[in-house]
């Protein structure tokens, strides 16, 4: 193990540094142009990662002013601002947003040119949604005590329509927090729908006609493949375990079925066309599209289920503590549930079909099972120690999941015919906080915010770094690369493999064969949207080639672990760690107590700020 101290490490210096008049108070990078955004005062410039130079510059005359007297004069406004950051790169864009003078702008990085200002405007932008399908955005406004919906085409910078939808008043009875959890935008054809603090509207897209409004509050709404209905969901809080599934028609927003359906929490829905499959906590129901009436006479028997995946026409599915495949009707294919936890509240981390097998991975157990009969093949489940953290990660060419538990490594190959011993013993010294386990065809890398660990597929610990955490609080760690950066470079890490899942509506055709619409794990299908959005949408001006190899250089990274480290002598010290070897390829000393910087996941370059200017530090 290396303990290291950095006691009597000499400061490294920036290779280039960009001076400002005032101190820098943001600074994001976007994930397709690559150009590095800072804020200073009035100012909002652009670097190029490459020449590390200042390709555009905006100042007050882009943005317009704002006097005391306007912020006065709508005692909400610093209510709806506190939580917003001055800057903000939008995924799957060129763009990036920024809240300066009290005005919305949206930056074409790209260009350097002001797409979007509301300075001219009478109102305060609280909301915004980029619609990547059509290179436009959607705004949320107040003004004066009414709040609007208005549409801006990005190819002109104008508003295509402003239209009232409702009081300002009904915009503060939720938070930021809780709307950045409901608040959706989609485009179907010549329609938006948006979901907006709870209410549902259908806008006509050129004119911004009002359509409706649904008449109740709704937390999630799914487009169905018919395009005549909607299915939403009625939450009683963000916490809530109890839920009001419904179905609405696409022309009056009105619900086609007598009366809601009270369910426990939705957890997956599948639409057959002519009918809905429901699976929440209390179980499984088909429900008629049309009448809502129940098909299935009696529910699959399912109580606190948490998860399922649908393997062809079959579904399986974990009720608290046990599994159980059932057919499209609702009957039992195995004989009896599979115990596959201790807890009912433990964690899943895998559970599929295998060729003719079902692999399972929790908190505490893992094994195989007989997909026809549902015998467990193994005669000894692993048991994991389920008071310590589980980490697995999958190996797609081998087909084997590698886990870590207790300080041991196992290799979970469904091929073998007993449960595997560890091939490895590791001393692990900050367990709780490992949040990534990835497989190279050297081994195996576990690493945290201050720790990383290299073992051979032999077991040999091929080097152990174990860092000082530095302590500080509410700091400030890569922001706009991350975005897309961190979900590439932790492509592989079980937090991001299996952490996050979220619902979508899953669609069959009337053979029932999936045709589409597969709920993703949400970092993937965030990275999978951001490449999309980029090559599809000609609109934004983006040469497809430009984000593809920014997009495959940034997978590269995740061979290196940045640590933020506290030295012997105080100082806080940003290392480089080469995960095949614990190499360390640079330090660097950062002498502000909450650092603001973007490590380039292309260039590797490390933009560093310090009061009033950028220091930036080349790949090392």
């Amino acid at each position: 193990m290396l303990l290291l101290s950095f006691s009597g490490y000499s400061q490294r210096n920036y290779d280039e540094k960009i001076t400002t008049e005032s101190n820098v108070q943001d600074l994001v990078q976007n994930e397709i142009t690559g150009i590095v955004v800072f804020k200073e005062g009035n100012t909002i410039k652009g670097i190029n990662p490459d020449t590390k130079k200042i390709v555009w510059t905006l100042t007050s005359d882009d943005f317009g002013k704002t006097s005391a007297a306007d912020i006065l004069t709508d005692p909400d406004f610093g209510k709806i601002f506190k939580d917003k950051s001055d800057l903000t790169s939008i995924a799957g864009s060129p763009y990036v947003e920024a809240y300066i003078n009290s005005k919305f702008i949206i930056i074409n990085t790209d260009t350097g040119k002001v797409v979007y200002n509301s300075s001219k405007e009478s109102f305060w932008v609280t909301q915004s949604d980029f619609l990547p399908e059509t290179d436009e955005y959607l705004l949320t406004l107040k003004s004066g005590g009414d709040m609007a919906i208005a549409l801006i085409d990005m190819k002109t910078g104008n508003l295509k329509w402003n239209t009232v939808v409702d009081k300002a008043k009904s915009l503060f009875s939720f938070s930021l927090k809780e709307s950045a959890n409901t608040n959706v935008a989609r485009v179907n054809g010549s329609v938006v729908y948006y979901l907006l603090y709870g209410k549902l509207y259908s806008f006509e897209r050129e004119s911004g006609k009002l359509n409706w409004k649904a008449d109740e509050d709704y937390s999630k709404f799914f487009l169905t493949q018919n395009d005549k209905n909607i299915v939403v969901v009625n939450s009683k809080g963000l916490l809530s375990t109890k839920e009001y599934l419904n179905v609405l028609s696409t022309e009056t927003g009105k619900s086609i079925w007598k009366e809601s359906i009270k369910t426990k929490k939705v957890i997956y829905l599948e639409d057959w066309g002519t009918k809905l499959l429901i699976a929440h906590y209390g179980g499984f129901n088909f429900f008629n599209l049309n009448s809502g009436e129940k098909i299935w006479k009696k529910d699959a028997r399912g109580d606190g289920l948490k998860k399922v995946i649908s393997i062809e026409q079959d579904f399986l599915y974990v009720a608290e503590n046990e599994m159980m495949l059932i057919d499209k009707d609702g009957q039992k294919i195995w004989k009896k549930f599979i115990e596959i936890a201790d807890d009912k509240e433990d964690p899943i981390y895998n559970l599929g079909r295998v060729g003719e097998k079902v692999m399972y991975l929790t908190g505490t157990y893992g094994n195989m099972v007989d997909y026809k009969t549902g015998v467990k093949l193994w005669k000894r489940n692993i048991k994991f120690n389920e008071k310590r953290p589980v980490l697995p990660t999958y190996d797609e060419p081998t087909n084997s999941y590698l886990v870590y538990n207790d300080e041991k490594l196992y290799k979970f190959d469904p091929s073998i015919s007993d449960k595997p011993e560890p091939f490895a013993k590791v001393n692990v010294k900050n367990e709780k906080d490992l949040n990534s386990i990835e497989n190279y065809p050297w081994g195996v890398a576990l690493s945290g915010p201050v720790e990383v660990m290299g073992v051979a597929l032999d077991g040999t610990i091929k080097y152990h770094n174990v860092y000082k955490q530095p302590g500080e609080t509410g700091r400030r760690l890569l922001k706009g690369a991350s975005i897309a950066g961190s979900f590439a470079m932790g492509a592989a890490s079980a937090v991001n493999g299996f952490a996050g899942q979220e619902i979508d509506l899953v669609v069959r055709d009337e053979r029932g064969h999936i045709v589409g619409n597969i709920r993703k794990d949400a970092d993937q299908k965030l990275l999978k949207k951001s490449k999309n959005q980029a090559v599809a949408s000609a609109a934004m001006g983006i040469v497809a080639a430009k984000f593809n190899s920014r997009f495959n250089t940034m997978k590269q990274n995740r061979d290196y672990s940045y640590i933020f480290a506290k030295a012997e002598t105080g100082e806080k010290v940003l290392v480089k760690v080469r995960k095949s070897d614990g190499v360390e390829l640079d330090k660097i000393i950062f002498k502000n107590n909450k650092p603001i910087y973007e490590i380039d996941p292309v260039t590797e370059n490390i933009f560093y700020v310090l009061d009033n200017s950028i220091q930036i530090f080349n790949k090392k």
